[in-house]
């Protein structure tokens, strides 16, 4: 981080201390809005090898998840994507050279207003100091929820639901390596399908985040 944009970001703690979105006490960290009590209570989970998931999607997770989602609270998308940054800190490098989040279709996004998983890897990518692509990948139909189907339902729900556009890729000089941001992961099947795409669009390493684990 350079020297300006941290001075910045202390000055902005300063005269503007974070509050605890969770309980409303005073917050502990400059990049996450949660108190020290809360912060120890989350139920970490970062997986290693495989897709990366920061949480698991249980209490109060589950209820952060929710109030982002549901009622576009952006406080959530804030803290969440400052925990799923921390949590591919604690993975490692190589970092990716792009952040992909997975789309919604144009319908829900007009119902819905916003793309959580946008949110979450706008705030990941900047304290991870990568950038992000929304258009990179698009949803070809809007697929019904995932939460009531099984494994296999799932897998062929999201089947052929999503497009890399391939003219961006040119254009953009996209890295050999991105990686897709969901919000939650339950069997992966969205988030292999996404990777799908991009891979036969030319992409050569997609890694797959998430900010919680659904069991």
């Amino acid at each position: 981080m350079t020297a300006p944009r941290a001075l910045s970001r202390l000055l902005a703690a300063t005269l503007f201390p974070p509050d605890c979105t969770l309980c409303g006490f005073d917050g502990a960290d400059l990049d996450i809005d949660l108190c020290t009590w809360c912060r120890a209570a989350l139920p970490w989970d970062v997986t290693q090898p495989g897709p990366l998931t920061a949480l698991r999607y249980e209490h109060p997770v589950d209820e952060m998840v929710r109030r982002l989602k549901y009622r576009g609270d952006v406080a959530m998308a804030r803290v969440l994507g400052a925990l799923l940054a921390e949590a591919v800190r604690q993975r490692g490098p190589p970092l990716p050279g792009l952040l992909v989040p997975v789309p919604l279709h144009a319908t829900r996004l007009r119902g819905r207003g916003f793309n959580q998983a946008a949110a979450l890897a706008r705030y990941a990518g900047r304290l991870l100091e990568v950038p992000i692509s929304a258009r990179l990948l698009s949803r070809t139909r809007d697929t019904p929820s995932q939460t009531s189907l099984g494994i296999h339902a799932r897998a062929l729900n999201v089947s052929g639901a999503f497009a890399a556009d391939a003219y961006r890729l040119r254009p953009l000089m996209t890295p050999d390596h991105v990686a897709i941001v969901d919000d939650v992961m339950t069997t992966g099947s969205t988030l292999r399908e996404a990777r799908t795409a991009l891979l036969a669009a030319g992409v050569r390493q997609v890694d797959l985040w998430a900010v919680a684990r659904a069991p």
